[in-house]
């Protein structure tokens, strides 16, 4: 019944599909994601962003050009500089030192080494007319890509903060003249690039606890929006170190030694058995970073780093358990032990079509450039999916690149002209969403409304998920 519950879904209704990525997620997923079309039916988030942006508010459009005013007289510079001086994560002390200076001189009160991470930071503002508003989060980025040839802003997050402060900086003023109540937080997140996901760390500490509402931005080769439900950019990852201690001997007595990097290669040859034995879907991606110092002497440490994905934390679990288990195999028939760390874990966040709707339609009276009306598959707002489970909010990603992430292409496009305008139209937006949520009762309770719905069927999608696959990964 299932089957067929699906088969007239994808005929029927094949944006609802497009929402998830196997024909098992989306067999187990049909209800839920029934449901979340429903949901979307009755809130009609296109029309109502249609209607806030095409209202004439001359407060807000007040705030759009004071952003613009702060993106070119300071920002863009700002952005250059961060692009021109790339650090990669966890090492960002340079950038952060100059953030946190800028941020301090705006009248923002900034505590550093936040979440025991010394490049993480949140810079606070609350107006004079209160705290009992809204607070406004906004998130900023920082981090430069690792490359032989040294670090370099190919993902272009040079421009993120300066994009966030730009946008703070309206809102800031746009509150202190109104004598609107309400706070400020931009949350500086470091090592966006590289395990374990900061942005969980920060999220375990409650350093985003209070935030009503999350923005950021990020470089595109093109401006899309996501559809509503459940996603995360670039699947669902755990980050897993295994590490086998054996006993050095010298080679010409290697019996009397345990060899840790024959374990890891016998564990590398396994999991790369094992891919037979997985869904089509799953991705594998590994390196043995550490094996051993000498030619002559038995390695009596190795370790293999794996990043295990696949497009759904159920499924995911399994794998990660029959790779574990591999690993211990290895351990057993070398004589050596293994410990097994998973370090990180990134998993599916929250699209909402009510800010995503809004960004869209905001990007499209802008004018913004490359415009793709096909909604995307739900990817939350940032890489990690946790913080969107428990906070609202939006990635706003106008066009700022000719060539895809990761190049030295987009790299020279975020300090050119593309970048620039990119950057720019993404710090009045992000103002804009806030201003609207600031501003606008109406709004808040209906992205509570979808945020608390999405919630509960994210839940359901997993049990759903569970059972379908119960035959091949019960244990």
């Amino acid at each position: 019944m299932r089957i067929l519950t699906t088969l007239i879904l994808i005929v029927v209704a094949p944006s609802v599909a497009l929402g998830q990525t196997t024909p098992t997620e989306i067999a187990a997923a049909a209800d839920v994601l029934t449901r979340i079309e429903a949901l979307q039916t009755r809130i009609d988030p296109a029309a109502r962003a249609a209607r806030i942006v095409g209202s004439s508010t001359p407060a807000r459009e007040e705030v759009m050009r004071s952003v613009g005013t702060w993106w070119d007289d300071e920002m863009e510079a700002l952005s250059d500089h961060i692009g021109h001086n790339p650090e990669v994560g966890w090492q960002e002390f340079e950038t952060v030192a100059t953030l946190v200076k800028v941020l301090r001189a705006k009248g923002f009160t900034v505590e550093t080494g936040v979440a025991n991470l010394a490049t993480a930071f949140v810079a606070s503002w609350d107006s004079p007319a209160g705290t009992d508003g809204p607070t406004l989060g906004l998130i900023g980025e920082y981090d430069a890509l690792r490359d032989i040839e040294g670090p370099f802003h190919g993902d272009q997050h040079n421009a993120q903060t300066p994009v966030a402060i730009a946008a703070a900086l309206g809102l800031k003023a746009y509150m202190t003249d109104a004598s609107v109540p309400g706070s400020i937080r931009l949350y500086g997140t470091p090592a966006e690039e590289v395990g374990p996901p900061a942005k969980t760390i920060m999220y375990e500490a409650g350093v985003f606890d209070g935030a009503d509402i999350l923005v950021r931005s990020h470089s595109s080769d093109q401006t899309a929006r996501g559809r509503a439900g459940f996603g995360v950019c670039c699947l669902n990852i755990n980050e897993v170190k295994y590490t086998f201690t054996g006993r050095p001997a010298h080679q010409l007595t290697s019996w009397n030694g345990r060899n840790a990097l024959s374990a890891a290669v016998r564990f590398y040859t396994s999991v790369d058995g094992l891919r037979s034995t997985f869904r089509p879907e799953a991705s594998i991606q590994g390196v043995i970073p550490e094996g051993g110092v000498a030619p002559n002497v038995v390695p009596a440490h190795a370790v293999v780093d794996y990043y295990i994905r696949y497009p759904d934390e159920v499924y995911l679990e399994h794998m990660t358990n029959m790779i574990d288990d591999a690993a211990r195999g290895a351990a057993m028939a070398t004589g050596t032990e293994v410990s097994i760390d998973r370090y990180g874990e990134y998993r599916d966040g929250i699209t909402l079509g009510t800010l995503d709707e809004l960004y869209f339609e905001y990007a499209k009276a802008l004018g913004a450039p490359n415009l793709n009306e096909v909604p995307q598959r739900p990817a939350g707002y940032e890489e990690t999916g946790w913080v969107t489970r428990e906070i609202p909010g939006v990635g706003v990603s106008v066009y700022s690149s000719r060539e895809t992430y990761h190049t030295k292409g987009m790299e020279a496009d975020g300090l050119g002209e593309i970048g620039h305008a990119g950057f720019r139209m993404d710090a009045q937006i992000m103002a804009a969403i806030l201003y609207d949520y600031l501003t606008n009762e109406s709004l808040r309770n209906v992205i509570a409304e979808e945020h608390s719905e999405l919630k509960a069927l994210l839940s359901e999608y997993h049990q759903r998920l569970r059972e379908v696959y119960a035959p091949e990964i019960e244990r």
